[in-house]
């Protein structure tokens, strides 16, 4: 296995830990343990540390090493004021670049989702649609700069369990959404991925303050 596959299959697995909670908020992450876990040498996992660090997910405390951050709502406002800023610019660009056949196969994905959400099932609210945004926005470099974010955003949502509506409420905003690219309406593309941003932080706010242990 080459340097380059290694190094960015143990960023990989240490983000894949940290998003699914089995590396703690606050916790430290000590090269040799790591290593010893994914069975490396604490080069990659190094390598991956700093990545991570870069990414705003581990901060590096002279004497002490690094650690996982512990999220706060300031954290969840500026990445989501970010989040919000980068994801108007897609909307407003795909409305009027999308395909006819992309937002059909958008089309046809709401469609089997509904019922399902009506019954309970929010394994998928229509999240896919901020990535068909993307792909059709016609900017390489805002594609870039909002990859960075994504970790972040999908590792904050996380501690918004304890707001059960959300996912409904998702799946009504997403469709929104839908509704203003069918209808290449880059105003109201733009309008709706605001909106469905900004209730997405509100909800996570919420959680913060409301959850018992968690920072806010």
């Amino acid at each position: 296995m080459s340097k380059s596959i290694l190094r960015d299959n143990t960023y990989t697995q240490i983000l894949a830990a940290i998003l699914d909670g089995r590396i703690a908020p606050g916790e430290g992450l000590r090269e040799e343990r790591l290593a010893a876990e994914l069975n490396v040498s604490r080069t990659p996992i190094r390598e991956a540390l700093r990545k991570l660090s870069e990414e705003g997910f581990v901060l590096y405390e002279p004497h002490r090493g690094a650690r996982l951050l512990t999220p706060t709502a300031e954290m969840a406002r500026e990445v989501f004021q970010i989040r919000e800023g980068l994801e108007a610019i897609a909307a407003r660009e795909a409305a009027v670049r999308m395909d006819a056949e992309t937002r059909a196969s958008l089309r046809r994905h709401f469609d089997v989702l509904r019922p399902r959400v009506r019954v309970g099932d929010l394994s998928d609210v229509g999240d896919s649609i901020h990535a068909a945004m993307f792909d059709h926005c016609g900017n390489q470099r805002l594609v870039q700069l909002s990859a960075v974010l994504q970790g972040q955003v999908k590792w904050l949502q996380t501690f918004a369990v304890n707001i059960p509506a959300r996912p409904a409420r998702a799946f009504r905003e997403h469709l929104r959404i839908l509704l203003a690219l069918e209808a290449q309406d880059a105003e109201g593309a733009e309008t709706a991925v605001r909106t469905h941003i900004q209730r997405t932080l509100a909800d996570l706010l919420r959680a913060f303050r409301t959850a018992p242990g968690q920072p806010g």
